[in-house]
């Protein structure tokens, strides 16, 4: 047995910022609150206390073995400690995190609800991120995976595989799709199309991948979500669907308009489309009754869990914020939010909002500092696109404008085409422009 004056120079101090629980084996668990308890008792040497302390538990701890930890402690000194101490910490906050994950998946599996320990979730890493704060970030760390990244990244035809794909060519071209850990916006006047824009993107990750997806509406009920995305997907009339009393025999019979034995194929292949997402579980809708934003976050986050790689949410200006705060930093921390799963859970989160003015003055289209919010927004948002469609002078054209491209270049306006009975969108075939 080593016999050292001074034990705390030899590892055997504390951290206000640790707790027993944050050790990973109920041994150190043991130790590391018997070190608390011994500071309060100065009537013996401080390791003879630790050792009487442990010496109580229900855990065989031999004396050999407190050698071995002031051998292994006695490199860790001074400033070092803090460090020391502050990796165990944060270890211990991705343990809790794994847990509370693992439980919260069990429980939706299950169909439990996990409202509460969601909230749990919110709160660890808020906790996490003001422990965090201030720390800086090793120049070294990375260093080299970033180089072979960029070496990749730099070689002609390189598509990024873990990105979201998009239909639109310019937006591919400029983002290498929707990128997951980021928040995208897409924003556009009342009826300028930006839902069904949305829905264009959805499912052509519906189509072409086997990603999830997941629709998160506070607009539409589910009846509507469903109706929509079949009518993208096949030449039937929207009417139809919302409405299908309109495929009464009678009432087909007294419109001589309709070719009554295409509309009947054409929605025989929406059904097998339809069988098929849900086989797959490719596709999922959430329609919210309450618009109140920690009711929003955890539909956002459930299906972030639940495995959803690309989430769109309709739309944020119908969420009802609670009226102490500012509308901006009401739309700042929801913002905030939003990336913050989309990091946490690798996941490419699509927010639509509205434009501030109705619509926009002759001859000028809306622009970033028109969303209402919009330093929350503009400072969040990897990726903002503005759409602008006149729906009385030209309702076939629309114009989408890339206000923000973090990771490509902004200031393209790409030209589309507006099918409105399909509700669909296509880009010109002609390059994109600059907006003078």
């Amino acid at each position: 047995m080593h016999h050292h004056p001074d034990s705390n120079q030899l590892g055997f101090v504390t951290n206000e910022d640790l707790g027993p629980e944050d050790f990973l084996t109920p041994k150190h668990q043991i130790i590391y609150e018997s070190m608390l308890d011994a500071r309060n008792d100065q009537g013996r040497d401080y390791f003879e206390n630790v050792f009487h302390l442990c010496s109580s538990s229900n855990l065989d701890i031999p004396l050999h073995y407190f050698d071995e930890l002031i051998d292994r402690g006695s490199t860790v000194r001074g400033p070092s400690l803090i460090w020391h101490a502050r990796a165990l910490k944060l270890l211990s906050f991705d343990r809790q995190e794994i847990q509370l994950v693992a439980n919260i998946y069990a429980d939706l599996q299950q169909g439990i609800d996990a409202s509460e320990m969601l909230d749990e979730l919110h709160k660890l890493r808020e906790e996490r991120d003001e422990y965090k704060k201030g720390e800086p970030e090793a120049f070294g760390n990375g260093i080299r995976d970033w180089w072979q990244k960029l070496n990749t990244k730099a070689d002609d035809g390189y598509v990024e595989e873990s990105s979201i794909p998009c239909p639109l060519p310019s937006i591919s071209r400029e983002t290498q799709g929707f990128r997951r850990c980021e928040v995208s916006v897409l924003a556009g006047s009342p009826g300028s199309g930006k839902s069904a824009l949305a829905m264009n993107f959805l499912l052509h990750v519906i189509r072409n991948t086997t990603l999830k997806t997941a629709l998160i509406s506070l607009e539409m009920n589910l009846d509507e979500i469903n109706a929509r995305l079949v009518n993208q997907m096949v030449d039937v009339p929207l009417k139809y669907l919302i409405d299908p009393t309109l495929l009464q025999e009678k009432k087909l019979n007294k419109d001589p308009s309709v070719d009554q034995q295409k509309l009947w194929d054409e929605l025989m292949k929406a059904t097998q489309i339809s069988l098929k997402m849900a086989e797959q579980d490719v596709f999922q809708a959430v329609s919210l009754d309450s618009f109140n934003p920690n009711v929003v976050k955890s539909a956002v986050e459930r299906s972030a869990l639940a495995g959803a790689d690309f989430i769109i949410l309709d739309h944020v200006h119908r969420v009802q914020f609670n009226e102490s705060k500012s509308f901006a930093e009401n739309m700042t921390r929801l913002m905030v939010s939003m990336t913050e799963i989309a990091k946490a859970t690798n996941t490419h989160i699509m927010v639509l909002s509205q434009v501030n003015r109705e619509s926009p003055r002759e001859g000028r289209r809306a622009r970033m500092h028109d969303l209402k919010g919009s330093g929350g927004i503009e400072e969040n948002a990897s990726l903002i696109m503005m759409l602008h469609r006149d729906i009385e002078e030209t309702p076939n054209e629309a114009e989408l404008h890339l206000a923000k491209a973090r990771s490509g270049q902004a200031g393209q306006t790409i030209n589309l085409v507006f099918t409105g009975n399909r509700l669909t969108f296509g880009e010109l075939a002609n390059e994109y422009r600059y907006q003078e």
